[in-house]
């Protein structure tokens, strides 16, 4: 069963001196939105899209990690990918795929039991089109997670995955 747990920051704004301030500061934030596999997909099963945040104000994504509870070690043949994509609230009927992380390298794309592999690089980051302005989101966009198995596949790992937002303007 895969789930989005929010993870939100705490901020004390007590030395704000106006409602513009107390915005002004919230703008500064980063936070995070988790979402979780609690159980393995087996090896030809895959993992429907499913929301993993819903943005509730203009922010940019600036980091995603893959966070496995078992080790991950890439297969040429038989491979699962991980695909983070954007829904915007404007056109939700068509995905942005932003990060494409295909496990099919050894090596290369091998991930470490409870370790993280940092997905917000440009290796695993979808070409040229999800570039700059694609990982900019409006209010109400989503981030979704889906997983897919090529061939015979692989199992996917009892996992989460966070997602790292930033405030902007």
């Amino acid at each position: 069963m895969a789930r989005s747990i929010p993870t939100e920051c705490a901020v004390s704004l007590l030395g704000a001196s106006s409602p513009a301030a107390e915005q002004a500061s919230r703008k500064l934030m980063r936070w995070t939105q988790e979402w979780r596999s609690d159980t393995a997909a087996a090896t030809t099963t895959a993992i429907a899209e499913q929301v993993a945040a819903r943005v509730k104000q203009k922010s940019r994504l600036i980091g995603v990690l893959f966070l496995p509870a078992a080790a991950v070690t890439g297969a040429a043949t038989n491979f699962f990918t991980l695909l983070i994509d954007k829904r915007t609230a404007a056109v939700p009927g068509t995905p942005v795929n932003l990060i494409s992380y295909v496990a099919d390298t050894p090596t290369t794309d091998d991930a470490a039991a409870f370790g993280s592999k940092d997905l917000y690089v440009t290796t695993y980051i979808a070409g040229a089109v999800a570039a700059g302005a694609d990982f900019d989101l409006e209010e109400g966009d989503v981030v979704t997670v889906e997983v897919t198995k090529a061939a015979a596949g692989m199992t996917f790992p009892i996992a989460s995955v966070q997602l790292v937002f930033e405030a902007r303007d």
